[in-house]
């Protein structure tokens, strides 16, 4: 995959080498995630250890995708010297913690999307990484996704004109499981789905906004069902970003609407593979083949991911130039003004 990325020494990776993951979490998404990475030629990618909680769902992770190492400990994972990066796929109380403790241990990081709960925990994770000469990056996989990327591209051309506004909607029923509905758990709709809407107008209007008016409804347990952003930006320029985990699915896409035309990207639009130019032609970038079955749509994509760190890895980068560390502050900015408003405390020790 090309990718316009600043050239910088080479750190501990060589061009001739695999790059070696340690997988952090035996849950769906890391699954998914693996399953990405071994549709991948081994000689680039090689997942060679996975941890788990409990030692016995981490040896079940490695018979299935044949992983030389399993441990019943986050801990393990990163003092095995073997680990070049480990993808934290964790639930999200757990994110701060284990970043700070694989940075701690010398280990590059990718970890999901958000990346913790607080500004301040960002910024010490994005400090640590620094100071320790590591790579560090929020897995916001839809940024790597052609679409997006081509997305990017008209923008960059202005081939909207000035922005005026932004509209995006992310409706998905939760029907089962506690992870969304528990505060403890880090759950409710802005850390999931919200989230997704937050970085798109980061990516889009490259700014923070002037003003967040966040409405939305708690459940009993004092996390979020659903809930609205308008984000106001320089010139008038607007975004309106609905998300819901207690409704039925909506249709899920992302419209931009310009002074020169207007821009689609189509549903599922945070991991898209279908995008409308203003010139109302649909461009389709299909997925690539995968002998693995996946749990969540479209998770093939995470290969472009993977690809692009690979990519920072081999080139020295402490940042991807997609998901620098001030974008994922700037998000984290704007979802914790959101918690305020919506009257969300997290209380979890991280």
């Amino acid at each position: 995959m090309k990718t316009s990325l600043g050239q910088v020494n080479a750190c501990n990776h060589h061009d001739s080498m695999a790059t070696r993951w340690g997988i952090c979490s035996t849950g769906l998404i890391a699954n998914d995630f693996c399953s990405a990475l071994k549709s991948l030629p081994s000689s680039e990618h090689e997942v060679v250890a996975v941890a788990g909680r409990q030692k016995q769902s981490a040896d079940r992770f490695a018979e299935k995708y044949g992983i030389p190492a399993a441990y019943g400990s986050y801990q393990e994972l990163a003092k095995d010297p073997d680990v070049e990066i480990v993808y934290i796929g964790t639930i999200l109380p757990c994110h701060f913690s284990a970043c700070m403790m694989f940075l701690d241990n010398d280990k590059h990081v990718l970890c999901e999307k958000p990346i913790t709960v607080t500004v301040q925990e960002c910024k010490d994770l994005a400090a640590k990484a620094k100071d320790k000469k590591l790579f560090f990056m929020e897995g916001f996989w839809t940024r790597f996704f052609p679409a997006v990327q081509k997305m990017q591209e008209v923008l960059k051309e202005g081939g909207l004109g000035q922005i005026n506004f932004l509209r995006a909607n992310f409706c998905l029923p939760v029907t089962s499981g506690a992870r969304l509905t528990k505060k403890e758990l880090g759950g409710g709709g802005l850390m999931d789905l919200g989230c997704y809407l937050v970085q798109f107008a980061n990516l889009v209007f490259s700014e923070p906004p002037q003003s967040t008016t966040v409405v939305g409804q708690l459940n009993e347990d004092g996390v979020d069902k659903c809930g609205t952003l308008l984000l106001k930006y320089t010139g008038g320029s607007m975004a309106v970003l609905m998300y819901s985990i207690d409704s039925a699915n909506g249709h899920n896409s992302l419209t931009l609407y310009g002074s020169k035309g207007n821009l689609q990207l189509e549903e599922p639009f945070h991991c898209p593979t279908k995008i409308t130019l203003p010139s109302e032609e649909m461009q389709e970038f299909p997925l690539p083949d995968s002998p693995y079955t996946f749990n969540f749509v479209n998770s093939q994509g995470f290969i472009y991911e993977a690809c692009c760190v690979r990519d920072c890895l081999k080139k020295g980068l402490l940042e991807c130039p997609r998901m620098p560390h001030a974008d994922s502050i700037s998000i984290m900015t704007i979802l914790e003004e959101a918690q305020r408003q919506l009257g969300i405390n997290y209380t979890f020790q991280s």
